[in-house]
């Protein structure tokens, strides 16, 4: 235990291997780092946890923003893509084939759109790098911003922060950012929002702190998240379901995709109430695969069944609950798990829903043989 700028951390050593967080399934490999803050402080400028869990600090003037936000808030959701132009099954590296990037494009964009859901795609440009190819894939971003939608930076090659040196992983946040600035230029637009990719924002609080001061030079603002479906485990179970030629397999991935949008919405919104006394508004992450190619649009209904609003990640950002601060180091969870330091709450990575363990284990296997290829 010790103390970093003032904030109390904590090293938790984990065991070598891969580990599912509380949430919906996202990836602890090796050693994760908490880092503590106390539930209130008293330094001027520096909201209290209970202040936070409210919404915000009350103060004169300040009841028509908080009113303005709840507005928002109340059961709205941001939609958020990654890995344009198109995550493959197995393989985060995988290029794809051109045509199948085609379907993937057109089917999530043409979703998004009939929903009006003003969605962001981050994207990898590693996968634009095609030779013969390159003008259509990047027609593939185009395709996104005609359809009223939003690109942000996802690192050029999908690194992963927790084994990849900063100044590469700064470097690739530029070369990340050549192609698809060029396209939101050309729209009048800039490209201002960052994920991270795994989630991974930095192993140590110096790597974090130092990237945090990149992005921040650079004009850039970290998209958390707050929710996750699991959809690359579903992606992988169709896929291999199709390969066999199993039908009764296939539907089921979609059937039970869709089921598990049902349990971390639930969740999540437990978590919410919990937390802040009210329905934040929450950021989604999907993935731009096949599998909502086919199921998008059922889940995009389902939300508004649920009575979600589809919001920009711009008007959910604006919400008092995203300047919680993340005190967190370590490997990638969601926002309200690292926001429980910040508001003095125990952080438990094993609570929460997972996806079922069928689809888990063809998940595993897939990884497993693809990664031998």
């Amino acid at each position: 235990m010790g103390w970093i700028g003032g904030a109390q951390f904590v090293i938790l050593t984990r065991s070598e291997g891969i580990l599912t967080t509380r949430q919906v399934g996202l990836r602890l490999i090796g050693g994760g780092v908490l880092a503590c803050a106390a539930a209130v402080w008293g330094v001027a400028g520096v909201r209290s946890a209970a202040a936070i869990r409210l919404g915000g600090a009350h103060s004169v003037g300040h009841s028509a923003t908080q009113s303005g936000a709840q507005a928002v808030a109340e059961h709205s959701v941001a939609i958020t893509v990654d890995d344009l132009p198109g995550a493959l099954p197995g393989d985060d590296f995988a290029y794809g084939e051109l045509k199948e990037l085609q379907k993937i494009n057109r089917g999530v964009s043409a979703a998004l759109k009939a929903h009006h859901a003003w969605a962001i795609g981050f994207v990898n440009e590693r996968k634009l790098q095609v030779q013969g190819e390159r003008d259509a894939r990047t027609e593939l971003l185009q395709m996104w911003l005609e359809a009223g939608l939003q690109l942000g930076n996802h690192n050029f090659a999908h690194d992963d922060f927790s084994n990849t040196a900063l100044q590469k992983y700064e470097d690739d946040l530029i070369r990340g950012e050549v192609v698809t600035e060029a396209l939101l230029k050309a729209a009048g637009q800039s490209e201002k929002y960052f994920r991270h990719p795994y989630l991974n924002t930095g192993m140590t609080m110096e790597a974090k702190t130092a990237f945090d001061a990149f992005l921040k030079e650079r004009g850039y603002t970290i998209a958390p998240v707050t929710i996750e479906d699991a959809d690359y485990v579903f992606n992988d179970a169709l896929a291999h379901a199709l390969e066999k030629k199993d039908k009764k397999v296939a539907a089921r991935a979609k059937k039970e995709y869709l089921e598990y949008v049902d349990t971390v919405f639930d969740y999540a919104e437990k978590e919410s109430a919990e937390m802040f006394g009210r329905q934040i508004p929450q950021i989604l992450l999907v993935h731009d695969n096949a599998l909502n190619t086919d199921c998008l649009d059922a889940l995009l209904e389902k939300l508004e069944k649920r009575g979600y609003k589809f919001v920009s990640l711009d008007a959910a950002l604006a919400d008092p609950a995203y300047a919680t601060p993340d005190l967190y180091v370590g490997t990638g969870i969601l926002w309200m798990d690292r926001w429980k330091l910040a508001l003095g709450m125990k952080l438990d990575l094993s609570k929460g829903p997972e996806p079922p363990s069928w689809s888990e284990q063809i998940f595993e296997q897939m990884r497993k043989e693809r990664q031998k290829e």
